[in-house]
């Protein structure tokens, strides 16, 4: 029997907040994951630094999962499926 390939993951919706500053990266994170269903996939794109030291650490603590993060530039695109309330 034949492995089955894995499906890619496709984000429901893509948030750019590059051009945020805390505390409103974060608010705008969590705006965007409160439209979201549990199990959902949300695209996040950050920048190095500030937002890339907080951010993931944010989700994991609030029990979302960051699938995937991929460096493009200067930029990071995050996969996060949200979790359960």
């Amino acid at each position: 029997m034949a492995a089955q390939a894995a499906r890619p993951v496709v984000p429901v919706r893509t948030v750019d907040v590059t051009g945020s500053r805390c505390p409103m990266t974060f608010v705008r994170v969590k705006v965007a994951l409160d439209g979201l269903a549990p199990g959902e996939v949300l695209e996040l794109v950050l920048l190095e630094g500030e937002q890339m030291q907080d951010v993931p650490k944010n989700l994991k603590d609030e029990g979302h999962r960051v699938l995937a993060v991929v460096r493009k530039g200067p930029k990071y695109h995050l996969l996060v499926r949200k979790g359960e309330p």
